[in-house]
């Protein structure tokens, strides 16, 4: 898939085209999972597909299909019946799954968007499928960039749709119609008498992305502008390089970042520093714009001290800026035998044991995890807010996994940052994230 069809002052190109491409890339042999709604775009990938492969077979991919019935129609569960029936008819393995439980009083499109692909993760995992593939648009690009860059407040564009995404570090989500345009998409159903469904959720205004796509509507259509994607791929390998000589962690609880690197390439430590103080503070996102601006001003000033941002502390000193966890709102919880559960966002804890355990702050005790030439203030702080494991009941004594865990990208993991996520898993004693399961990027 090449890298300018997606990350570039893209033209859009045809379905046939992004097929052949995206085929032609896929690392194989490969068991491709097609997320289908029944929409046109969906529908058009999975048609693209299915006719590539037919007329230019590769007997090392399989192609499989998978609805989500997210339930929050009435109709919903009838539809996906529907794209079963379609795939039916045309020989495709198709499985449908339905969120269940439930739903949220806010925020229904981004648990929607959670469920989602945990639901298709899930059934990967049942059916061996490489990689998910979903049909994002160069449509729904150009309504991204353009929310994203109104709540940066820029009057302009932020980055874009990645065209490749790992999901909880266990699958890798492709989407090879990130160049297409949706009208191309349905004229080329059109002309082989493929019909559709349309789902009225994307004709109600309540939704920012509905509104954004009836205000672009409204203005010429023009070349896709460039989504960043590119730009930051390469911050992402020169902060790599920036990690690798200038910071080290400490028992998953403590980062010192050298002085020498402070003084790097400006848009290198904000960009570090921001991930760096996201996965220190059990975050999914780095600190907003305004408080990254005021961390940065402080540590390329010239007083020393303490500053907190995003429940991280930033403790400045003559030989090094250290960061760790500040000791506030960090909820104990308990681990049943056999669970893994998340804790305050920075630790995976899988306990293996008969009895349940109560995992609190402050970890005490062996400072000898730490290197001794470490201030001992530094050390005491990142401990008071390292987890405390204890049994629950009984003398048995606890047996559990403890893995630090990479807030922002363990769950999602965009292309563009893959370099610097696997230098920061070394770091922090994991392994390197998935390889991409595209070989021509």
């Amino acid at each position: 898939m090449s890298i300018d069809a997606v990350t570039g002052d893209a033209t859009a190109i045809t379905p046939e085209a992004a097929t052949s491409e995206f085929l032609h890339s896929l690392s194989k042999p490969a068991h491709i999972l097609v997320a289908v709604s029944g929409g046109s775009d969906s529908t058009g990938l999975l048609i693209a597909l299915a006719e590539r492969l037919k007329s230019h077979p590769h007997d090392d991919i399989t192609l499989t299909a998978a609805t989500i019935d997210h339930g929050l129609r009435a109709a919903s569960a009838g539809e996906a019946r529907e794209v079963a029936a379609f795939c039916a008819s045309r020989g495709i393995s198709h499985f449908i799954r339905r969120w269940e439980g439930e739903k949220p009083g806010t925020g229904i499109m981004a648990a929607a968007r959670e469920a989602r692909y945990a639901l298709l993760a899930e059934l990967a995992s049942e059916i061996s499928a490489d990689a998910i593939v979903t049909a994002h648009t160069w449509d729904d690009q150009r309504e991204t960039i353009a929310m994203r860059g109104a709540r940066r407040g820029q009057g302009g564009y932020g980055t874009g749709i990645a065209d490749a995404v790992l999901f909880d570090r266990r699958i890798w989500v492709v989407r090879p119609f990130l160049a297409c345009r949706r009208a191309e998409i349905r004229t080329y159903l059109e002309t082989r008498d493929v019909s559709w469904l349309d789902d009225p959720s994307n004709e109600d205004a309540r939704y920012e992305r509905v509104r954004t796509r009836m205000e672009l509507a409204r203005e010429p259509v023009a070349e896709m502008p460039a989504d960043g994607g590119a730009d930051r791929a390469a911050l992402s390998e020169r902060a790599a390089v920036w990690l690798d000589e200038h910071v080290a962690i400490h028992a998953g609880a403590l980062c010192a970042v050298a002085r020498p690197g402070l003084s790097a390439d400006a848009a290198v430590v904000a960009y570090a520093l921001s991930y760096l103080a996201a996965i220190f503070g059990g975050s999914s996102y780095p600190p907003g714009r305004a408080q990254m601006e005021r961390v940065l001003e402080f540590v390329n000033g010239a007083n020393l001290g303490r500053r907190t941002a995003g429940g991280v502390i930033f403790d400045l000193r003559r030989d090094a800026l250290y960061l760790m966890r500040e000791s506030r709102n960090i909820a104990p919880v308990s681990v049943l035998p056999g669970e893994k559960v998340n804790w305050d966002g920075r630790f995976e804890i899988e306990n293996f044991g008969p009895t349940a355990v109560r995992v609190s702050a402050p970890g005490v005790g062996n400072t000898t995890i730490f290197p001794a030439n470490l201030p001992g203030g530094v050390v005491k702080r990142a401990q008071a807010a390292m987890p405390s494991i204890v049994p629950e009941g009984g003398d048995k004594a606890a047996s559990v996994a403890l893995l630090p865990r990479l807030a922002p990208f363990d769950r999602f993991l965009t292309r563009f940052d893959l370099t610097f996520a696997n230098s920061l898993s070394v770091a922090f004693g994991r392994e390197a994230y998935r390889r991409l399961p595209i070989s021509a990027l």
